[in-house]
């Protein structure tokens, strides 16, 4: 694994604080319907082992488990953890949520039949080693599935626009890379023996300005 630099370490915490900051559990639970969506693609049978990498506060592993799949959840944001297990005790939910990085994912080689993440892990700063992470906790034969926005899209021209005004830190590569399907292939080639990629379109609606959540 290479060698986390003090820039590094500073870029990560700087994504902490990020995701902890205004109420993103209000936000994540207008995304539901999105993970719903997500998740209607993926069979998931009862008893799957399931690892949602960058859950936030469990919009995905939420239905999953209502599913019947064994999931875990991790996150490197240590409220949005906390929020995912208030939700879990709350709701009788069996869902284990650790806080953690994507990585350096701390399972056992094999350990899950299906690794997904939605929007999360594209945002770690060193790709290579996430994609290494997905690969080795997933088992053979098992399945690993991202959804990441696409350069193309409306977050692209975001993404574009704010880079002009505060651009990302040297040497970092976009997230925006997880939706080139290109750098994908390359990237899970040693791993894989089925890739495939699917564009969908995703409509922003929220009940609420943004004041009420920053």
């Amino acid at each position: 694994m290479t060698e986390l630099t003090p820039e590094l370490e500073a870029i990560k915490a700087k994504q902490k604080a990020t995701w902890g900051a205004g109420d993103y559990g209000v936000v994540a639970k207008n995304l539901e319907a999105s993970a719903l969506e997500f998740l209607a693609r993926i069979p998931i049978e009862p008893g799957t082992r399931v690892l949602d990498v960058a859950c936030g506060t469990g919009q995905m592993a939420f239905p999953a488990a209502a599913a019947g799949a064994r999931v875990t959840g991790i996150d490197i944001a240590p409220g949005l953890i906390e929020q995912a297990r208030a939700r879990a005790e709350s709701e009788g939910a069996k869902i284990r949520f650790d806080e953690g990085d994507a990585e350096a994912l701390p399972y056992e080689d094999g350990s899950f039949d299906l690794v997904i993440s939605l929007i999360g892990a594209m945002f770690a700063p060193r790709p290579e080693l996430v994609a290494s992470e997905l690969m080795r906790v997933c088992r053979p034969g098992g399945r690993i599935v991202m959804g990441n926005w696409t350069p193309e899209g409306f977050i692209g021209s975001f993404f574009k626009a704010v880079g002009k005004h505060l651009p990302p830190p040297s040497g970092i590569r976009s997230p925006l890379e997880w939706g080139n399907e290109a750098i994908v292939r390359e990237r899970l080639s040693d791993g894989t023996t089925d890739l495939r990629l699917t564009k969908r379109d995703y409509a922003f609606r929220y009940p609420f300005p943004p004041c009420d959540v920053v």
